[in-house]
């Protein structure tokens, strides 16, 4: 079984909702997943409940940080092949824990100045562990007559300053994430077409190319980022 950390120093910057929607990808590609809700707040479990009426898929528990090597053990004779952790912000003590199990820590960052800054302790803690790490821009700016907006190209070259890579695919701010999520769905599933189902696909292909190394990985757009119209 693999472990994917999601990580953020912030609230606010889109964290569980990304969780979910690559939980569910995953389970959508083949992949049995749990998601542990590390987040206090619970916001993972409570979306679990609304999803009960209708999925079973992905398995969402309560978890601590004493609980999570347990949890990966048993996880694993249930025959899971992945465990996405939902971390909270801003506690390096749980944050820790989450990227010692990790094989992929996915840092979710919005293309902002504050959240800039506050991930520097993330990307320490990852890389002082040796741990793989993987920057997300999440919750993009629309293109403005057809052209990105600067702050795009330079959080991109901001975070490649900090020595992990970004990955391909960004998620642009889109309606469709927080509409799902409050039914307990995600985008892909309430229209497998539209725009942010094509987001969570293509990031879904990097991602698990990364936690599963042997997977053939898609060739990268040829833009240094690329976020979908």
């Amino acid at each position: 079984m693999r472990t994917l950390a999601v990580l953020s120093r912030k609230g606010g910057t889109g964290k569980t909702t990304v969780a979910l929607h690559l939980a569910v990808q995953a389970e959508l590609s083949g992949r049995k997943t749990l998601v542990a809700d590390l987040d206090p707040q619970r916001s993972t479990c409570e979306w679990s409940r609304e999803r009960s009426r209708f999925a079973r898929t992905p398995l969402v528990t309560e978890a601590k940080v004493g609980t999570l090597f347990t949890q990966r053990l048993s996880s694993a004779r249930d025959g899971y092949d992945l465990m996405v952790i939902d971390t909270r912000p801003s506690t390096d003590l749980e944050c820790a824990e989450a990227v010692r199990w990790a094989d992929l820590c996915l840092i979710v960052v919005r293309p902002c100045y504050f959240d800039l800054k506050a991930i520097t302790r993330t990307v320490e803690l990852v890389s002082n562990m040796n741990k793989r790490g993987m920057f997300l821009i999440n919750q993009a700016p629309s293109r403005r007559n057809g052209e990105e907006p600067r702050i795009i190209a330079d959080t991109f070259e901001a975070l490649l300053d900090m020595g992990l890579p970004v990955a391909p695919v960004g998620l642009r701010y889109r309606a469709a994430y927080q509409n799902s999520v409050r039914e307990g769905r995600v985008a892909q599933e309430l229209d497998a077409s539209s725009l942010a189902s094509l987001e969570v696909r293509s990031l879904w292909n990097h991602v698990s190319g990364a936690i599963w190394p042997e997977a053939v990985v898609p060739a990268a757009d040829s833009s240094p980022l690329a976020l979908v119209s």
